[in-house]
């Protein structure tokens, strides 16, 4: 029950001829979700630490176009991968520093409270 060569070479071009079909499929999927991870990044208006990672993430998503354009879609999907994670961390940042600041202002409110009741006649 071994194959025969001839076999092996009838099945071969069929093989060969799925893998092209396969792997020339277009990433659109990571492309739009890539679209859509930058444009929520954006939305979150990143600032000081949070602002390269978007930079990087537009920079890898018009690399990603770049490729789709030359059909190469295999680094398109790579391309379009990164842009997501860049996009992604720096919507993480912008709303760690966003729930940074609003921990601080809550600090400073309780600490100006403490201050307040401690200076108040009749708790000294």
């Amino acid at each position: 029950m071994t194959p025969s060569p001839r076999k092996i070479y009838l099945l071969l071009p069929g093989l060969l001829f799925a893998a092209a079909v396969w792997a020339a499929q277009p990433p659109d999927a990571e492309m739009s979700a890539a679209q859509a991870a930058l444009a929520a990044a954006e939305r979150s208006q990143p600032s000081g630490d949070a602002a390269p990672p978007l930079v990087e993430a537009r920079q890898q998503f018009a690399l990603a176009q770049a490729a789709m354009d030359k059909h190469k879609f295999k680094d398109a999907k790579n391309l379009a991968d990164r842009a997501a994670a860049a996009a992604d961390l720096a919507t993480a940042m912008a709303q760690l520093a966003r729930l940074r600041g609003e921990v601080d202002s809550k600090a400073a409110r309780n600490a100006d409270l403490r201050r307040r009741l401690l200076a108040a006649p009749g708790n000294g």
